[in-house]
């Protein structure tokens, strides 16, 4: 149930007020709910940085206690005008199933290739996503419309804070020439990973060396043992999903959030990242470029996309 509580805790985090910058390791949401009765849909926000344009909103949704999978599921915008709000858009939310959760357990791959379902048990087996416009910064009315199988239509409703620039590096930016400790540096690989094993082919290469040779790559910045979230272990093991099929072309980095967790130092590649929250995983082009983003749980079939997408014009 570990799994579940950690996701539950990010509703916690969204019916405290509207924030710009939360501190590392404090969770992932950062919208403003009104408070509903336990019974009532809750929208769990795995996604918190929002900007004006295209967004990639991600969540899941709790009825009764009990996460609600495959619903249908859609996703409206509303500009406040004075006291009212106008419809903008209405985007369906796609349901996608966490490929780490196997039997309502969590898989987790070791370096050797080989998996490991842990006795651990998790309801969390999927998330939604939608791709969310905003058109101008400032605070914006979503509705969340949820038709469980066999089941009504469930309402919820929130604001959230839309930022004009990101706080995170941008899509299309020089992604930052970062240092990043690496395997060689380190007498044990778990002075700067705290997976259970560390995996060392995530810590093979700086993300300078690799830009400077102009290898692609995908960054995870997560940080298993302390992730408030409780989701940065099965962020971290959805990457290595990745590793077989693309580690021959792609370089593949595992970042820790805290460089020294007793006095919440967190690592200079953070700070040069400006990452005010954990997960996070970037995947980068040859150049250097920032093709894409993703904040909070992901899955490799979003990430395997971008990479796709990234890959196919060199190959």
């Amino acid at each position: 149930m570990r799994w579940l509580l950690g996701f539950r805790a990010l509703v916690l985090v969204c019916l405290g007020s509207v924030a710009t910058a939360p501190s590392v390791g404090r969770g992932t949401a950062r919208a403003e709910l009104s408070p509903q009765p336990g019974e009532a849909l809750q929208v769990l926000i795995t996604t918190a940085e929002m900007v004006v344009g295209q967004n990639r909103f991600a969540f899941g949704l709790l009825k009764e206690h009990q996460l609600l999978e495959e619903a249908h599921a859609v996703v409206r915008v509303y500009a406040f005008e004075g006291q009212h709000g106008q419809l903008k858009t209405e985007v369906p939310a796609s349901y996608a199933r966490l490929e780490v959760v196997e039997q309502g357990h969590r898989v987790h791959v070791h370096p050797d290739g080989t998996r490991h379902v842990h006795n651990e048990e998790t309801e969390m087996r999927g998330i939604y996503v939608a791709q969310v416009l905003f058109a101008r910064p400032g605070t914006w009315g979503v509705e969340v419309r949820a038709t469980p199988g066999n089941g009504a239509t469930e309402v919820a409703r929130f604001t959230v804070n839309v930022l004009a620039t990101p706080y995170t590096p941008a899509l299309g930016t020089p992604a930052p020439r970062s240092h990043n400790l690496i395997a060689s540096d380190v007498t044990d690989l778990r002075h700067i990973d705290t997976s259970d094993p560390p995996d060392p082919r995530l810590h093979q290469v700086r993300i300078a060396d690799a830009i400077a040779q102009g290898k692609p790559q995908v960054i995870v910045f997560a940080t298993p043992q302390w992730c408030t979230s409780r989701v940065c272990g099965p962020v971290v093991d959805i990457v290595r999903f990745l590793l077989p099929t693309y580690g021959a072309r792609v370089v593949f980095t595992h970042q820790e959030i805290w460089q020294d967790f007793a006095t919440q130092r967190v690592s200079p590649t953070v700070e040069e990242w400006h990452l005010p929250s954990e997960p996070w995983i970037f995947v980068v082009d040859g150049t250097g470029i920032i093709r894409a983003k993703f904040e909070g749980l992901t899955t490799t079939h979003e990430i395997a996309g971008a990479l796709q997408q990234m890959l196919e014009p060199h190959e």
